[in-house]
């Protein structure tokens, strides 16, 4: 995989984490994640990315570290659905703009991102393509850790847009 096409999520995301949260986010040493069927992550908010480079884009994360980002996001709840709805919103809301930021380092890739849909659960699952590695860049805060996981394929030039 492209290195071209990792390295604005790392910068997109440690941009958003100081902006949003004011939290350093520290990336960790980059390997290549499996396809496995149990992991640590409680919540993944997944986007899918379009165009000359196409496939998938998760931030994943624990229970304790969402909860901890929407308290310093200063958004209050009255109840349990309620904080529930906004841990969501708030993930969801987190990858989109990372997603974003990204792409505008990667004009050349002309790319289109979905709205992100968040997923939650022990071993919750996300279908990854097929064929394409998974890549994860580890990232630890003082509030807890982070991965957010990438496996894009760059279209040959002969089919570019």
């Amino acid at each position: 995989m492209n290195v071209r096409l990792i390295n604005p999520f790392l910068s997109a995301t440690m941009g958003v984490f100081e902006q949003t949260f004011q939290l350093g986010a520290t990336p960790g040493d980059v390997y290549l994640d499996e396809r496995a069927y149990t992991h640590r992550w409680d919540i993944s908010a997944v986007m899918v990315l379009t165009g000359n480079a196409i496939g998938v884009v998760a931030i994943r994360l624990t229970r304790v570290l969402a909860d901890k980002l929407l308290g310093r996001s200063g958004v209050t709840w009255e109840n349990q659905e309620e904080r529930e709805k906004l841990v969501n919103g708030m993930v969801g809301e987190l990858v989109n703009v990372i997603a974003a930021q990204a792409s505008n380092h990667l004009e050349e890739y002309k790319i289109e991102i979905s709205v992100p849909i968040v997923v939650q659960g022990i071993n919750h699952t996300i279908s990854w393509p097929d064929k394409q590695p998974i890549v994860a860049i580890p990232f630890s805060t003082t509030v807890g850790p982070f991965v957010v996981n990438v496996s894009l394929f760059e279209l040959p030039r002969a089919y570019r847009k």
